[in-house]
């Protein structure tokens, strides 16, 4: 691993998690430090992995079942390939769930709603701001928090996308909700659109208007990303971004 064209994801995922030693760490970083992309992909992966920390982790949490501890305990055990038929079976049983999942949030991609269509008439500039910042770099974006705070009505800050190569350009205050905006190297936009939820749970990712759509939604505030971007670098961003407003 002397190259950055020879490290893999194996050998990113290893990296984050500490499974390397100090020599193999010491090459990643050095790579790292070299390429931009690089950079990325370990800052895709980073965010990927703390999205799933603060998902799952209330399932963490909870009591295993009794039923579950009292089948661990009677189950006979059973040969290694017996045992490696069952992990793909339940391998299968969670692709079918996800599958489904997809199928279902696919399927709502016309239920965009009120929140959605504010935020295209928003961005596309059919509604005028309130107040409209330039900003250059998080530095000076940070003096905006506060003021987001206020807007969304929820402890939360202006993300930095910066790992992911993004960077905020403005921010524009609206009656109740606020953008904020950013554009990469190839000068492509990418926007944030926040307000107060209406206290419902959503999470979707579809296409409309030509653009990658990303609604995240709990009960305190609503989510619009949107960019013309694929669903695996809008997945990255949206991770990026959810890790950012609540940190």
């Amino acid at each position: 691993m002397t190259k950055p064209a020879k490290i893999s994801d194996l050998d990113l995922h290893a990296y984050i998690d500490g499974e390397l030693n100090a020599d193999q760490a010491r090459t990643i970083e050095e790579a790292v430090a070299r390429s931009p992309a690089l950079a990325v992909r370990l800052a895709g992966y980073r965010a990927d992995k703390e999205m799933l920390k603060r998902m799952y982790a209330p399932l963490a949490q909870r009591p295993i079942p009794l039923a579950w501890v009292a089948l661990a305990r009677t189950t006979t055990p059973v040969r290694a390939r017996h045992s490696w038929r069952l992990v793909g079976t339940i391998a299968a049983a969670l692709l079918v769930i996800l599958v489904g999942v997809s199928f279902h949030l696919g399927q709502r991609q016309n239920l965009g709603g009120d929140v959605v269509e504010a935020a295209l008439q928003v961005r596309s500039g059919t509604v005028g701001p309130q107040k409209a910042v330039t900003v250059d770099g998080m530095a000076e974006a940070r003096h905006y928090d506060a003021a987001l705070r206020q807007v969304v009505g929820a402890n939360v800050k202006v993300p930095d996308l910066e790992p992911m190569a993004y960077h905020i350009t403005g921010l524009r205050f609206y009656d109740g909700a606020a953008e904020v905006s950013y554009r990469d190297g190839q000068d492509r936009v990418f926007t944030l659109y926040l307000r107060p939820s209406d206290g419902k749970t959503r999470f979707d990712q579809f296409e409309q208007k030509g653009l990658r759509i990303c609604v995240w939604q709990d009960d305190r505030i609503s989510t619009v990303m949107a960019g013309d971007i694929s669903a695996a670098v809008m997945q990255r961003l949206a991770s990026l971004t959810y890790i950012g407003l609540t940190a």
